[in-house]
């Protein structure tokens, strides 16, 4: 699969990611409407502002998205999604690597942080093999309740 577009997230691609997709399993977990705080800010144009970003394939059919929070003038977090039917196989390497390109070649962060649920081993893998490095961990209230997340960074010079 060719990641073939990146733009600013649209009102209707942001409506779909946010009511339509349902991850399976405990991967449920990012299921939008399991979060009333990210589910607001991705529908609402004021608050999902200039961070959030789509990503298409060649045949124009949303395949995920990414948010980018400037934490200051070297560093950015990046969340991110890849569609649901698109997850587990084999592609999450190259989604990565597409949103660090993107990074590199539209901002000047030096610093690129990921936070991601510690029971998500197989985003873990993906993003160590993409040069992230484990930074530790954190406790953060997500889905009416207080889970681990793990802590991962990359250097520019890296990405």
């Amino acid at each position: 699969m060719k990641f073939e577009k990146i733009a600013l997230l649209t009102q209707a691609n942001a409506d779909q990611i946010a009511r339509e997709w349902h991850y399976n399993d405990m991967y449920s977990f990012y299921d939008m409407e399991n979060d009333p705080e990210d589910l607001e800010e991705i529908i609402t144009p004021r608050l999902r502002a200039n961070k959030y970003y789509q990503i298409l394939d060649d045949k124009d059919e949303l395949v995920g998205y990414f948010c980018l929070e400037r934490l200051s003038e070297e560093k950015v977090e990046v969340g991110l999604g890849l569609r649901p039917d698109l997850t587990g196989r084999g592609l999450g390497l190259n989604f990565v690597k597409e949103i660090e390109a993107f990074i590199q070649n539209n901002f000047n962060y030096e610093l690129i942080i990921l936070s991601v649920a510690s029971f998500n081993k197989r985003a873990i893998k993906v993003y160590q093999r993409a040069g992230f490095k484990i930074d530790g961990s954190k406790l953060q209230k997500s889905n009416d309740g207080v889970y681990e997340f793990i802590n991962l960074s990359k250097t520019a010079d890296r990405c």
